[in-house]
C-alpha cells in the first residue's frame, strides 16, 4: 500500500506540472530575446534567424553593422508558441499568422510554433468572377519578417514614407530567403498572387494627390507596393529614382509632383509595371562576412516561469478590461502556488496595474525593488504615481523620482527619460535643460514609438521649430493604418502651414487624463 501510495503521489506531481514544461526555453542574442515552446533548438534557431535578418537588412539598406550587444531594453522579445489560430486569438483577429508591436523599452513579437495547414477558399480582392482558387497560406516567418521591417525602418531611418512604400518594402523583406551563408531578396509574395495577377497597376490610385493615408481600402497596396518597390529597386534603368522620390517628399514636395519629377512619365512607368507583373521577379543576393557568427545563450525555463507564460504573454500583448480581469485571476492563483517567485510577481504586477488595482500593484512593485526586476518595479511605481496624479497633481513629484530611479538603473530606458520630461510639462513647470535633453534622448532610442514622437513634436512647436516638428510628425500622418487620428493631425498641419499653429499645439499637448476623441 505504501508503494502504491508513493506511485500515486509521484503521478500527481507529474500531472500538476504545466503542459510541456520541459519544452519552454529562453534564448538571448546580441539584439533579440526569444521565448519558445519548441525546446532548445527552436529557441536558438529563432534567435539566430532574427540576428541574420537584422544583419541582412543592415547590409541591404546601408545601416551600419552593429557588432556588439545592445541594451536589454532595446532588444525586441519574440514569443513562439502554439499554432496560427492561437496567434490570431491573441491578436483578436482570425487569420493573423504573427504580429509585432513596436514599443519603447518593450517591443514584442508573436509567432506560432506550428502553422495551420488548412487552406482557405478566397473570393477577395484580385479574384475574377467565376474563378475559385485556394490562397497560399501565409508563412508565419514572412509575417514576422514583414513586421520587423517596419520596426527596423523607423528605428534606423525614420522619415516620411508613403503607404505603398511602407508596405511594399515590408513585403520585399517579408519574402527574404536566408541562405546558408547569406540572404536573397526579391522573391514575389505568393500570398499576394491574386492581386498581382488580376489587378492592373493604377499609378493615379497609388500616387493620390494627398498620399498621406491609404484611403482606398480595396486597392492592393501590399501587392502593388511590392511590385513598385521591387521594380524601382532592381531595374537598372530606374537606378536612383526611388531615392530621389523619397528625398523630395521629405523636403515637402507633394507626392504626385515628386513622383513625376523622379520617375518621369507615370503612364510609361505604369506600362512597365504591368509588363513586370508577368515577368520573372528581379532581386539580389549577398553573403555575410566570415566574422558574422551570432552567439546565443540558452536556458530552460523553471516551473514557475513556465506556469506564468500564458498570462505573461496575454499581458505583454495587451489586454482589454475583460481580459485584464481574466489575466488577474490567473496570476492570483499562481501567486498562491509560487509565493516566492520573482517571475510570477512580475506578471502579477502588470496584471494588477492593468486591472486598475494600483495599491496592490504598488505593493508588489516594492517587493521587487531588491530583485533583478527593480527596473520594471520603479517604472511601475512611476506609472502608478501618474495614475494617482490624475486626481492629485502632487503625485507627479513621486513619479519624477521613480523615473529618475529607473534611469539610474538603466540609462537607455526611453520611458524613464520621456516620463521625467513629462512630469514637468504636466505639472505646468518649465522643464529644465536636462529634461529637454532626456526627451530628445528618448526619441533617439525609440523613434518608432508614437507617444514619444508626438511629445517631441509638441516641444518643437513650443520652441517655434516648426520644420523640425513636421519632420517628426511625418511618419504619424503617413502610416497606412493611422486611421482618423492621422487624418486629424494631417488636417491640423495644413492649418498650421496657413499660420494657425495653436490648434495643432493644443492637440499634441500632453494631459493627465485621456483626451476625448
Amino acid at each position: 500500500m505504501r508503494f502504491i501510495a508513493s506511485i500515486f503521489a509521484a503521478l500527481a506531481a507529474v500531472i500538476s506540472l504545466p503542459a510541456a514544461a520541459q519544452d519552454w526555453y529562453y534564448a538571448e542574442s546580441d539584439h533579440f530575446r526569444v521565448y519558445s515552446e519548441g525546446g532548445a533548438e527552436a529557441a536558438r534557431d529563432m534567435a539566430v534567424k532574427l540576428e541574420r535578418l537584422d544583419q541582412a537588412m543592415r547590409l541591404f539598406t546601408g545601416v551600419p553593422l552593429d557588432t556588439g550587444a545592445i541594451s536589454q531594453v532595446a532588444k525586441p522579445t519574440l514569443f513562439q508558441f502554439g499554432e496560427t489560430k492561437d496567434i490570431g486569438e491573441l491578436a483578436g483577429q482570425n487569420g493573423v499568422a504573427g504580429f509585432f508591436i513596436p514599443r519603447a523599452g518593450n517591443s514584442v513579437a508573436f509567432v506560432p510554433l506550428k502553422a495551420d495547414t488548412k487552406k482557405r477558399r478566397s473570393r477577395g480582392i484580385g479574384t475574377r468572377e467565376g474563378y475559385e482558387f485556394y490562397d497560399y497560406q501565409i508563412d508565419p516567418q514572412k509575417v514576422l519578417f514583414h513586421e520587423y521591417s517596419h520596426y527596423f525602418m523607423f528605428q534606423h531611418k525614420p522619415a516620411a514614407y508613403p503607404p505603398w512604400y511602407i508596405e511594399g518594402l515590408a513585403e520585399l523583406f517579408g519574402t527574404m530567403r536566408l541562405t546558408e551563408n547569406g540572404f536573397a531578396v526579391g522573391d514575389p509574395p505568393e500570398h499576394r498572387m491574386a492581386s498581382l495577377a488580376y489587378v492592373d497597376v493604377d499609378l493615379d490610385e497609388i500616387f493620390l494627390k494627398d498620399d498621406r493615408t491609404a484611403r482606398s481600402i480595396r486597392y492592393p497596396y501590399y501587392a502593388h507596393g511590392w511590385l513598385l518597390s521591387s521594380y524601382l529597386t532592381f531595374a537598372p534603368e530606374r537606378a536612383g529614382q526611388l531615392a530621389k522620390f523619397l528625398t523630395s517628399i521629405n523636403q515637402g514636395m507633394k507626392t504626385r509632383e515628386a513622383a513625376e519629377d523622379a520617375f518621369g512619365d507615370l503612364k510609361q512607368l505604369e506600362r512597365e509595371l504591368n509588363k513586370y507583373r508577368n515577368e520573372r521577379a528581379r532581386g539580389m543576393s549577398a553573403e555575410f562576412s566570415d566574422s558574422f557568427d551570432p552567439q546565443v545563450e540558452l536556458r530552460a525555463l523553471k516551473a514557475d516561469e513556465v506556469a506564468r507564460m500564458k498570462p505573461f504573454i496575454r499581458s505583454v500583448a495587451g489586454v482589454t478590461p475583460k481580459t485584464a480581469k481574466k489575466v488577474l485571476g490567473e496570476t492570483q492563483e499562481l501567486e498562491q502556488r509560487y509565493p516566492d517567485s520573482v517571475a510570477v510577481m512580475r506578471t502579477a504586477l502588470e496584471a494588477e496595474f492593468d486591472a486598475g488595482n494600483y495599491n496592490e500593484a504598488g505593493d508588489i512593485a516594492r517587493k521587487l525593488l531588491d530583485t533583478d526586476q527593480a527596473l520594471d518595479a520603479h517604472l511601475y511605481l512611476a506609472k502608478i504615481a501618474m495614475k494617482y496624479a490624475e486626481e492629485d497633481p502632487n503625485w507627479l513629484t513621486t513619479a519624477r523620482e521613480e523615473f529618475l530611479n529607473a534611469n539610474n538603473i538603466e540609462p537607455h530606458e526611453p520611458n524613464a527619460l520621456a516620463g521625467y520630461y513629462l512630469t514637468y510639462r504636466l505639472s505646468g513647470e518649465e522643464p529644465p535643460e536636462d529634461a529637454l535633453i532626456a526627451l530628445e534622448t528618448a526619441y533617439s532610442y525609440a523613434p518608432f514609438d508614437q507617444n514619444i514622437r508626438i511629445l517631441l513634436a509638441h516641444l518643437l512647436l513650443l520652441e517655434n521649430r516648426d520644420a523640425s516638428a513636421m519632420n517628426v510628425l511625418a511618419p504619424v500622418i503617413y502610416q497606412p493604418h493611422g486611421g482618423k487620428y492621422a487624418e486629424k493631425i494631417r488636417d491640423l498641419i495644413e492649418s498650421t502651414s496657413e499660420g494657425n499653429r495653436q490648434p495643432l499645439i493644443d492637440e499634441l499637448a500632453p494631459s493627465l487624463k485621456p483626451k476625448d476623441d
